[in-house]
């Protein structure tokens, strides 16, 4: 039996957290400069690198039963949590009327719909040669910019992130291990470093809205060519960005490194608990008392319960359509 490659569980679990802390912090961005300069620290680089191990996972796509597998993996539990979210945010707001949407996302879910369309593309790109794949990848993500479609069926960021994605599918583990070098380490501790007080001081107002990839480069203000450009220079940010932080992740086990192989629960259960503190006095007490590393605390904590085995347990059936444990032996 092949041993477990903890690496992974420990890079998924950190980024998950980043995930979660960036969602908390998302409220506070607007009125805090540092949090703003944290915020958008985390999005140049926590969903590249997400995406990217994602498309590192994906190199088994030419066997047989592979894509009925993650259709079935992403988007039933797609439909599922959208129906769910739906009838979530209509008692939450306490909306006039109950608006199902399948084509239209809520929120985090355009991950799912996205990540099943990138496996799709590699029915093409998969089969291209590296040096082929990833510029045509490129120009797709630029191209992106350039559709009013914008959160519709997750397509701008499905073609905006798909180079992260098809980068992670032709990087081979030898590439990541060079990582590991202390050298190597010490540099991108530097540069991650760097980054934050380049964004703080010298982009204080950059708009994070480059950096969700779901803007077309209109809304965003801009003219195509000027969308471009800036959309490249994103793009070198980040991937320096994201191999920076991947360097810094430890290989061994640690007792969170379970919570790395559930993230997929986490990531589509925690907008329930975010969504209903938002509307609760929460975020004015944070702001209050200027509590706003308590939300990393606060995140922890979130990642814990949702990653827990009663939850997992409890949730397994819908997002795997598998019977817990318990039963299983109990039938």
């Amino acid at each position: 039996m092949k041993e477990r490659d903890y690496y992974f569980d420990n890079a998924k679990c950190a980024l998950m957290l980043l995930v979660v802390f960036g969602h908390f912090l998302r409220p506070y961005i607007d009125g805090v400069l540092w949090v703003h300069s944290l915020y958008t620290w985390i999005f140049f680089f926590h969903m590249p690198a997400f995406i990217f191990i994602s498309g590192y996972f994906a190199k088994r796509f030419y066997e047989q039963g592979y894509l009925p597998k993650i259709m079935k993996k992403l988007l039933f539990p797609y439909l599922l949590f959208q129906f769910l979210y739906s009838i979530y945010y209509f008692f939450l707001y306490d909306q006039s009327s109950l608006e199902l949407d399948v084509l239209t996302p809520h929120w985090s879910l355009w991950f799912l719909l996205s990540l099943f369309s990138w496996n799709v593309l590699l029915l093409w790109f998969g089969r291209l040669p590296k040096w082929a794949a990833l510029p045509a990848a490129l120009l797709l993500g630029l191209a992106g910019g350039m559709m009013e479609a914008e959160k519709w069926l997750s397509l701008s960021r499905t073609l905006t992130f798909f180079p992260f994605f098809l980068l992670g599918f032709f990087t081979q583990k030898s590439l990541i291990e060079r990582l590991f070098a202390v050298p190597v380490r010490l540099v991108s501790l530097a540069v991650l470093v760097g980054m934050f007080l380049l964004i703080h001081f010298g982009f204080p107002d950059l708009p994070q809205d480059w950096l969700y990839g779901s803007k077309s480069y209109d809304t965003l203000g801009v003219s195509e060519p000027t969308g471009i450009m800036n959309r490249l220079v994103i793009y070198a940010a980040s991937l320096v960005m994201m191999f920076s932080f991947l360097a810094l992740i430890p290989s061994r086990r640690f007792s969170f490194s379970v919570l790395g192989a559930r993230t997929f629960y986490i990531y589509i259960l925690h907008g329930f608990i975010l969504k209903y503190l938002h509307e609760t006095p929460f975020p004015d007490f944070i702001m209050d008392v200027h509590g706003y590393p308590l939300l990393l605390g606060l995140s922890i904590a979130v990642m814990l319960i949702l990653g827990s085995q009663p939850v997992i347990r409890l949730v397994r059936p819908l997002l795997e359509w598998r019977l817990p444990k318990w039963r299983q032996t109990a039938s």
